[in-house]
């Protein structure tokens, strides 16, 4: 394709990119470069496993999305649950992204529950700029231009409300998306139903059942949430059709990325 971009989404964990998965599906469904890459390697979330063997889990995990998608996982071997931004860390994170060389990246916002979301975030802003410095991290070449970056859509509201800049329905997508999530069988059905709580007995053993209890119990109606929560937005893209949207995703523009104007933002996600 003539306007064939690359885009890079960045999240904390194995399972956090998946937040951006229907944008993901639609940009890879035109013919666009999409890839993920994770910050940390896993090692810390589950009750009963741990280090290593954990780590080795994730890894498969997200490889079995990269078969289901075509998008390409890369992981960074940083600690899940201890992620700074110090220069080892940042340096790390900016050759991966100059290896990349992404025309758009993805990721959390700042203001977030957990350290390793938030501090991804600040080292995606911190090595925004510096991606085009050539005596930082010289052993990568650096890039001739800033990515444009975008905050991933969330529900946070202190101290600043994630405000969208770009929505899109994702209702097509939605079925795909939650199959993305159901290929981490050691986040959707251990560690985080045991973490929120949950009755651990309650979850199916088989794999579809496990799907299904995924899609109805898990999400349920609050896999609508971000549509009714930027239905003025879809309705101003969309027309009285934006009422009808059963599943939305949202993006906000990072002021310390490239900032694209709007004729650039229609190439960019043109749908």
């Amino acid at each position: 394709m003539a306007d064939k971009h690359r885009y890079l989404v960045i999240g904390a964990h194995a399972d956090d990119c998946e937040s951006a998965g229907g944008i993901a599906l639609k940009l890879k469904a035109l013919g666009h470069d999409v890839q993920f890459l994770v910050a940390t390697n896993g090692c810390s979330g589950h009750h009963l496993q741990m280090g290593g063997a954990l780590v080795q889990r994730r890894l498969r995990e997200s490889e079995r999305v990269s078969a289901l998608t075509g998008i390409p996982y890369h992981m960074l071997d940083l600690p899940d649950g201890g992620l700074t931004t110090g220069l080892p860390e940042r340096n790390l994170m900016m050759r991966a992204i100059r290896d990349i060389h992404p025309d758009v990246i993805i990721t959390h916002r700042p203001w977030d529950y957990h350290p390793d979301h938030r501090n991804t975030s600040l080292l995606v802003q911190d090595c925004a700029y510096l991606l085009m410095v050539p005596n930082v991290s010289p052993a990568t070449p650096p890039m001739k231009r800033m990515p444009a970056i975008f905050y991933m859509q969330d529900r946070f509201r202190k101290p600043i409300p994630f405000s969208p800049d770009l929505v899109f329905d994702i209702s097509e997508q939605w079925e795909m998306k939650l199959r993305m999530y159901h290929q981490y069988d050691s986040q959707m059905y251990e560690w985080l139903p045991w973490v929120d709580g949950l009755d651990m007995t309650t979850i199916p053993e088989g794999d579809e059942a496990r799907f299904e209890w995924l899609k109805n119990t898990r999400f349920g109606t609050r896999g609508e949430g971000y549509a009714d929560q930027f239905r003025k937005e879809l309705t101003a893209k969309y027309g009285q059709a934006g009422n009808h949207v059963r599943h939305a995703e949202a993006l906000e523009c990072c002021e310390y990325g490239r900032r694209p104007s709007k004729e650039e933002l229609d190439t960019l996600f043109p749908f």
